[in-house]
């Protein structure tokens, strides 16, 4: 009868420790704090349709991220009816914008994002503007991004802007 004691005792224990500390996830996490900075990319691309409508494919990803919240916000100028999107009064507002919440999904160390948008000109003659993206988590702004620039000639809706953004910032506790 000891021996079946002391048996389910070390059982217990390993299952447990197992439950308790996941010795992976520790690894996992101090080798993305100590060796990895952490990355804000942000993608935008128009697709073309019939009339003035333009499909605006927004991506963000947060890469090496730490935390399990994070959120980022969309804003796109007023000038533009969104169709497919509920503006999001969740957050600060901005003058002559309109906030969009993008749906963020933690896929292993990123925290990921795609959204589109079916943008109408109000307008046929609306000067460059920015689209704006902010990233957040539940205690502050991590990140702003404006690189990228929406306007309107003769009914023409165009994006300017790279690729691909990034930004990068070191590792800290608390981001």
């Amino acid at each position: 009868m000891r021996k079946f004691w002391r048996v389910f005792g070390w059982i217990f224990l390993g299952i447990f420790i197992q439950f308790k500390f996941n010795a992976l996830y520790g690894i996992v996490f101090l080798e993305n704090l100590n060796f990895h900075d952490r990355s804000y990319w942000v993608e935008m691309k128009m697709t073309p349709t019939d009339e003035s409508l333009r499909v605006l494919k927004v991506k963000t990803t947060v890469h090496h991220s730490l935390g399990s919240d994070y959120f980022a916000n969309v804003y796109i100028p007023t000038e533009y009816k969104v169709l497919n999107q509920q503006p999001y009064a969740g957050v600060e507002g901005i003058a002559g914008y309109q906030a969009y919440k993008m749906n963020m999904k933690r896929k292993y160390r990123d925290v990921l994002a795609e959204t589109n948008f079916i943008l109408i000109p109000k307008t046929e003659e609306i000067p460059s503007k920015a689209v704006k993206v902010h990233f957040e988590n539940l205690k502050q702004r991590l990140h702003s991004d404006a690189t990228y620039k929406i306007s309107t000639q003769n009914k023409n809706t165009v994006i300017e802007g790279p690729e691909k953004t990034e930004a990068i910032y070191p590792q800290k506790l608390g981001m």
